[in-house]
């Protein structure tokens, strides 16, 4: 065995080869550029038959923020640094809603230069079968859709809904606010028509739009203002009871006293907090004076700077003074002396009475103080509670002014937006106006040259796909390198095809072919002769040829195969197939004859125009050639042969269509297989690998035949 075993056979994942795809292109340029041409012919020759179409543009200025003489404030507001309001404004341009009201204004449903012309009776195929398929969707129970229960749209503005959508070409201008309003008609005068009817409609959508908001926002101001008006009412009787109710007149007055009266009572307080302590202390220190003498009391502050005190002290001081002088001129025995001593006695006795009265008043007067200081301390107690009570209506009170104040106030800005909306009802406005009309049409169809161009790229398009189509279902066979990723076998070689000869049925000969022709058959020949005799041994002489379907090459392969071995070494060629007279070989006697004893060897071979060729017909047509090709006779015939000749070259049937070729390939030294590149499946290939081997037979190589 030469090579691997279909044992070992793994189709490899396929993955996607574009020079398949390219070969394919390039062996049929000639079909892509037929059909290119024809459809390039056809668009030509149709587009002078054609309806002239024409075409009118108008522009708009669309403006998200349009200056507005007066502040609406229920307009709708835009925000212009969004990128999506202009978006938005071109698809409204685009939308049923302008194209109704297109149709309607213009009556359009009723123009037939719009509409087109009425169908006849007797509808086209393609018209039928557009209809059966409208009413095979249909529901059932024969219902209408639920956009024409909806909308109200009857089939007639449905249509010219359509035909408005196809003929309608919205252009915005870069880096503007301008946007191109072109539509195209049969009519030139139709045309320009629409092409500002659609301006004009969409400019009158945004002032219905605005009339219709103040229309609104008018009613559902007078309903509020009513609602706001009782609610005021309402607030101001609460407000009104309350007062009643707690005898409240002025609040914020009655606020004012209360702080006021607390302010002063604090006031006292603290005066006469202080002149109790004040007096405290002073009749603490008088309390504590009971054990000292009365000079040791002058000396006490509170007392000596008392007046009455202070009075008697200067008269004590000065009787002292006096007792001093006379005691200086006269004894102590001495009238004026008892005189003045007694003077100084009565004084300092009544210093004393006056110490005691004066205890006892700062005593009574620090009770008077402390009395006082309670009976203020109970009057801020009492003006506290009140004044929390009062705190408390003040609240309640606050709350309801509050919103007695929130109605005026809502209903001073409903009254505003009433007379706002009022006085601006009949003022139209809008975000867009027209800076250019459509004052006439220009011819924009046909365009020859446009249309030629796009039919010459849909039928070169076309018939790329028709072939990468092709390409993508085919699974054949296209060359060695692929045959051997899919099939663990080796190829000896490509033999390339002969298009002028592809479909004779004669095999392939010297004679047959041009002097153009002959270099490149004949290489293939010698690469596959070349491969063969490095892979093949001296003992290995028999080589069977087979295909795995019929009209694959194999008999052109074998015999310029033999041809070529013949030119350095003895060769036989032995045609095997006897169901039909081989077409190569054929003669009146053959291998037929020789196995059935009817002739010899030396009778039926024939000697080519080499020396060293020699080749036996498949002679006549049996019913049973298996019994004849497994008889002894072609096995001994096969000994002799390799006896006489170095090469014995077998030709037979296809495999998948009789098992000659599997009788014969037991006594064959080399199987070798002939595909033929773009015609035989890989699935046959595989079947007859595994018929092989199902047989223990072992194909050794392969030869792809037919190659571009």
């Amino acid at each position: 065995m030469l090579f691997k075993s279909p044992e070992e056979l793994v189709v490899k994942d396929e993955t996607i080869n574009f020079s398949k795809y390219f070969n394919r292109i390039k062996s049929n340029w000639m079909w892509i550029v037929l059909i290119t041409v024809i459809f390039a012919t056809l668009a030509f020759l149709k587009s002078p038959i054609s309806t002239n179409t024409y075409s009118a543009t108008s522009t708009l200025m669309i403006d998200a923020t349009p200056p507005k003489p007066i502040s609406l404030q229920n307009l709708p507001n835009y925000d212009p640094t969004q990128k999506e309001f202009y978006a938005t404004q071109y698809a409204l341009l685009r939308s049923n809603v302008i194209a109704a009201k297109v149709i309607e204004n213009l009556d359009l449903t009723n123009n037939p230069d719009f509409m087109g012309e009425p169908k006849s009776t007797h509808s086209s195929l393609k018209a039928r079968i557009k209809q059966w398929l409208i009413d095979f969707k249909q529901p059932s129970d024969g219902s209408v859709a639920v956009a024409q229960s909806l909308t109200h749209t009857t089939p007639s503005e449905l249509k010219a809904l359509q035909i408005f959508a196809k003929s309608l070409l919205i252009t915005p201008i870069d880096k503007t606010q301008l946007v191109m309003i072109t539509y195209t008609s049969k009519d030139p005068s139709l045309a320009a028509n629409i092409a500002n009817a659609v301006g004009q409609a969409y400019i009158n959508y945004y002032v219905d739009i605005n009339s219709e908001t103040n229309k609104k926002a008018s009613e559902w101001l007078t309903s509020r203002l009513t609602e706001l008006k009782q609610q005021l009412n309402d607030s101001e009787k609460k407000l009104t009871d309350y007062l009643a109710k707690e005898q409240l007149v002025n609040t914020i007055a009655v606020d004012e006293l209360a702080n006021s009266e607390l302010i002063n009572l604090t006031n006292r307080l603290a005066a006469i907090t202080d002149k109790r302590v004040q007096t405290e202390a002073l009749y603490t220190t008088l309390r504590g004076t009971r054990h000292l003498s009365y000079n040791q009391i002058d000396a006490i502050s509170e007392i000596s700077n008392h007046p009455q005190i202070r009075d008697i002290t200067n008269a004590e001081t000065d009787a002292e003074n006096v007792v001093a002088e006379l005691s200086k001129r006269y004894g102590p025995k001495h009238e004026k002396m008892l005189e003045a001593e007694s003077q100084l006695a009565a004084i300092r006795a009544r210093k004393d009475r006056m110490l005691k009265r004066l205890v006892e008043g700062v005593k009574k007067e620090l009770e008077s103080n402390q009395r006082q200081e309670r009976e203020i301390e109970a009057e801020i107690k009492k003006k506290k509670e009140e004044f929390q009570s009062l705190a408390v209506k003040k609240v309640h009170y606050q709350a309801l002014q509050q919103d007695v104040d929130t109605n005026k106030q809502l209903l001073k800005t409903f009254l505003e937006r009433q007379k706002a909306t009022i006085a601006t009802e009949d003022y139209k406005d809008s975000i867009a106006h027209f800076t250019d009309y459509a004052l006439k049409a220009y011819p924009s169809g046909p365009n020859i040259k446009k249309n030629v161009l796009i039919a010459s790229i849909v039928g070169l398009m076309l018939s790329l796909c028709v072939l990468f189509a092709i390409q993508f279902f085919d699974t054949t066979v296209e060359s060695s390198e692929e045959f051997e990723r899919y099939f663990p076998l080796f190829s000896l070689g490509n033999i390339p095809l002969i298009k002028r000869l592809a479909k004779k049925k004669i095999p392939i000969e010297e004679d047959t072919l041009s002097a153009k022709e002959k270099p490149m058959f004949f290489e293939g020949i010698r690469n596959v002769r070349t491969a063969l005799n490095l892979a093949i041994t001296d003992d290995q002489r028999t080589i069977m040829i087979t295909s795995a379907l019929a009209k694959e090459g194999k008999t052109t392969l074998a015999t310029n195969l033999a041809r070529s071995l013949a030119q350095s070494e003895k060769v036989a060629l032995v045609q095997v197939d006897l169901h039909n007279q081989g077409t190569a070989l054929s003669a009146p006697q053959g291998l037929s004859e020789i196995l059935k004893g009817k002739a010899t060897l030396s009778d039926v071979m024939t000697k080519s125009n080499q020396n060293n060729l020699v080749m036996i017909p498949a002679g006549e047509p049996v019913a049973d050639p298996q019994e004849l090709l497994s008889s002894p006779c072609f096995t001994t015939l096969l000994d002799d042969l390799k006896q006489q000749f170095d090469k014995v070259i077998i030709d037979t049937p296809a495999s998948l269509i009789t098992s000659d070729a599997f009788i014969v390939a037991k006594t064959a030294d080399v199987i070798l297989l002939t595909v033929a590149a773009n015609k035989t499946k890989r699935n046959d290939i595989e079947q007859t690998l595994h018929k092989f081997n199902a047989y223990e037979l072992n194909v050794d190589g392969v030869v792809i035949n037919k190659v571009l």
